[in-house]
């Protein structure tokens, strides 16, 4: 955050030069008073300016990081889901006597956040699981080029829940410290306002 320092026209002249007399006063960016200055506010309204608009911003970046979360969570629901179908196909492939099983037959459940109703094809090209020209699933017998072995795909297909998972793992660090800098803004906000009022009180007891 920038703090910079302006000045401001006093209306007033010197009685020496009879030029205007101006003063400076402090600049916060995103922070203005009624005037569009700082110049009427204390050092302790200032620091207070400051730090709300500094928890402001946390706050903000809070919830854009939670919404990522979000969304991670989501990829990873699909991809519990896609595996836990995929896992079945060996025995049933097996049982039907067919050797390959189509990723474009297989639909993500539709309350999905990430991927409601699409195939599994389109889930996991976008989450880059596999290439874009393999649509089918192959137990047995020679790959074509639009194949994957059921091995390599379930090897890519857990290398990426790992991923998501770290990554989870990371955020999750980096919302609990994003959560930690906004509650010490709203902490120094509150002592602010306690030492403001102390002082006003004391003036008061004073007058």
């Amino acid at each position: 955050m920038a703090i910079g320092i302006d000045t401001f026209d006093l209306s007033m002249t010197s009685p020496d030069t009879g030029r205007y007399l101006t003063a400076n006063f402090y600049t916060v960016d995103g922070v203005t008073n009624a005037d569009g200055s700082l110049r009427q506010l204390s050092i302790g309204q200032l620091v207070m300016a400051i730090c709300l608009n500094r928890a402001s911003k946390l706050e903000t970046d809070i919830i854009a990081l939670m919404e990522e979360m979000n969304t991670t969570s989501a990829q990873l629901k699909a991809l519990t889901e896609i595996e836990t179908e995929v896992l079945k196909w060996p025995d049933e492939l097996k049982e039907a006597g067919s050797s390959a099983r189509s990723l474009n037959n297989y639909n993500v459940s539709s309350d999905n956040a990430a991927y409601p109703g699409v195939t599994y094809k389109t889930a996991l090209v976008d989450m880059g699981v596999i290439a874009n020209g393999i649509r089918y699933v192959r137990i047995s017998g020679n790959p074509d080029s639009d194949d994957i072995m059921y091995d390599d795909f379930i090897t890519q297909l857990e290398s990426k829940m790992d991923e998501k998972n770290t990554f989870s793992q990371q955020k999750m660090i980096e919302l609990q410290s994003l959560t930690n800098k906004r509650d010490q803004s709203y902490d120094m906000i509150s002592n602010v306002l306690k030492s403001l009022n102390t002082t006003i009180i004391g003036n008061i007891n004073n007058m």
